[in-house]
């Protein structure tokens, strides 16, 4: 392992996940919803950027000038590679958080964002981000960090440290950190088969084990074998951010501030009880056994009164980036899965169904012929932005202005598909974040690039790359043999493709 790695798992790349989280425009419902005034973003600083595809994508998808670090050079190497291709003018650099905070070159930020790196950092690193965190970011600005919680990590955590101890201790020297993640898993499911006591008295550490080992490795390798490591309960947070003059406001994913979907009435009942801020989010991660969080926090937050907030709400844009036809109304929240009311929520879908940015002031206008509550509409709005079915949309002028960045990075993330499959995000000028296309989509549209227009000729020119790279079809769970075969199940795709979805992708500026 590299020796500027301390102790993470540096040979190994991290996976190209996007977060929508970080979207400027995920924070602003968030905010607003809450009561507090957003802030205008700027200038943001992402902490610990990974392969760099959300904080490209966002700096492609906005006028925000964005800066961010990543202490792997492979990784920072590909993030400026994104940078570049876009034009997007983002500052990214490949620096340990001790020598990044220290630069003289930063500017102050409107908002500053740490995904998931909380949790994997020493506290000496903890430390240097509270400190670049008072400094840096401006009263009124607003941080979001993501970290993993007690609650719901509380079976695994020894699990946890069986295979990250066997990786330290057992694993030959030399050996890669997929191999490493290989043989612990292996070890682990030999030690489980015995039903060792642990496994007795906790039996739903099982069904947490089965879960994990089937993951990518890549995402393992990191998750569970770093050397710092540390669910954190949310009174350690809060206490850690004291000296950063933060105030915690909301989580920035909207399901978990929907409580219908994850309090009993009584837990809610006695959430709403208590006046500490900080024992109420203790009793909550409990009650819906938390297991990830994703905070927002702002400095010196202003409420907003009930006027400005309905006036802010009134202006914010939405539009639809899934299928309208696709769109099942049901919701997984902590109380399992849940079914949507169709009177609710089928008017609101059907409103958005031509895929036009809409404001929720036009939202409200049209639900009055059906007698919707303005709180049930709200509702609505947060559980179908939770699950990535409505978006926040940017004003025509930031569109137009984005739309540039947004093709060319595009351009280079559709290239990149010919050969693999890992990075599996599209920018839109629309959403300013990212969207995600289906199956081979992204093909289909690499196509359209290179100038083919019909099922035939797309087909055709998607089933070249598939075949090079060994794949083929699947039709009723049998492998399609022939050239035929696959070119004509590649043709019924592209046929469905070019309707519904086609107008969805040029509806948020992707073709």
């Amino acid at each position: 392992m590299a020796n500027w790695s301390a102790g993470y798992a540096a040979d190994v790349d991290y996976t190209f996940g996007y977060f929508k989280e970080l979207n400027p425009l995920t924070l602003k419902l968030a905010l607003i919803d809450a009561g507090i005034a957003p802030p205008d973003i700027s200038t943001a600083c992402e902490l610990g950027f990974g392969q760099g595809v959300s904080i490209n994508i966002h700096a492609a998808g906005s006028a925000t000038k964005w800066y961010g670090t990543d202490f792997s050079p492979t990784q920072a190497g590909f993030a400026q590679q994104l940078a570049q291709a876009s034009d997007n003018q983002a500052h990214l650099f490949d620096q340990a958080f001790t020598d990044f905070v220290k630069r003289e070159d930063l500017p102050d930020f409107d908002f500053i964002c740490l995904h998931g790196i909380w949790s994997w950092i020493s506290d000496e690193n903890r430390s240097l981000l509270v400190d670049f965190i008072a400094r840096k970011l401006k009263v009124g600005g607003a941080l979001f960090i993501s970290y993993n919680g007690p609650a719901g990590w509380a079976n695994m955590i020894p699990i946890r440290h069986l295979l990250n101890q066997y990786a330290e201790h057992m694993a030959p020297k030399g050996t890669s950190a997929i191999e490493k993640v290989q043989s612990a898993f292996s070890f682990a499911e030999k030690l489980i088969a015995m039903n060792p006591g642990f496994l007795q008295a906790n039996p739903q550490a099982l069904k947490s084990f089965n879960v994990v080992k089937n993951q990518d490795p890549i995402y393992l390798a990191h998750e569970y074998f770093s050397a710092d490591w540390k669910p954190m309960p949310f009174s350690d947070m809060a206490a850690w951010l004291a000296p950063s003059k933060c105030d915690y406001v909301c989580s920035a994913h909207s399901l978990d501030e929907v409580n219908a979907i994850n309090l009993t009435e009584a837990e809610e009942a006695l959430i709403n009880q208590q006046t500490n801020p900080i024992f109420r989010e203790t009793i909550r991660d409990l009650c819906m056994n938390q297991q990830f969080r994703r905070d927002i926090w702002v400095k010196g937050p202003r409420k907003l009164d009930q006027f400005e907030q309905m006036e802010q709400l009134m202006e914010l844009r939405l539009v639809l980036i899934q299928l309208r036809s696709e769109v099942e109304l049901s919701v997984n929240g902590m109380l399992g899965p849940l079914k949507l009311k169709a009177e609710t929520y089928s008017p609101i879908l059907d409103f958005f169904a031509d895929y036009r940015v809409k404001t929720i002031g036009e939202l409200l206008s049209a639900m009055q012929t059906f007698d919707i509550p303005f709180e049930k509409i709200m509702q609505a709005i947060m559980v179908l932005t939770g699950k990535n079915t409505l978006a926040l949309a940017q004003d025509p002028m930031q569109i137009e202005q984005a739309r540039h960045k947004t093709t060319k990075l595009n351009q280079f993330i559709l290239k990149k598909a010919r050969a693999s499959d890992s990075l599996l995000t599209l920018a839109s000028p629309v959403t300013g974040g990212g969207i995600e296309p289906q199956g081979y989509e992204m093909l289909f549209m690499l196509a359209m690039q290179f100038g083919h227009s019909t099922p035939e000729t797309i087909a055709k020119f998607v089933w070249g790359l598939l075949k090079q790279r060994g794949i083929r079809l699947y039709h009723q769970g049998q492998a399609l043999e022939t050239d035929a075969d696959n070119l004509d199940a590649l043709q019924q795709q592209v046929a469905f493709f070019l309707g519904e979805p086609a107008q969805l992708y040029q509806a948020l500026g992707i073709i």
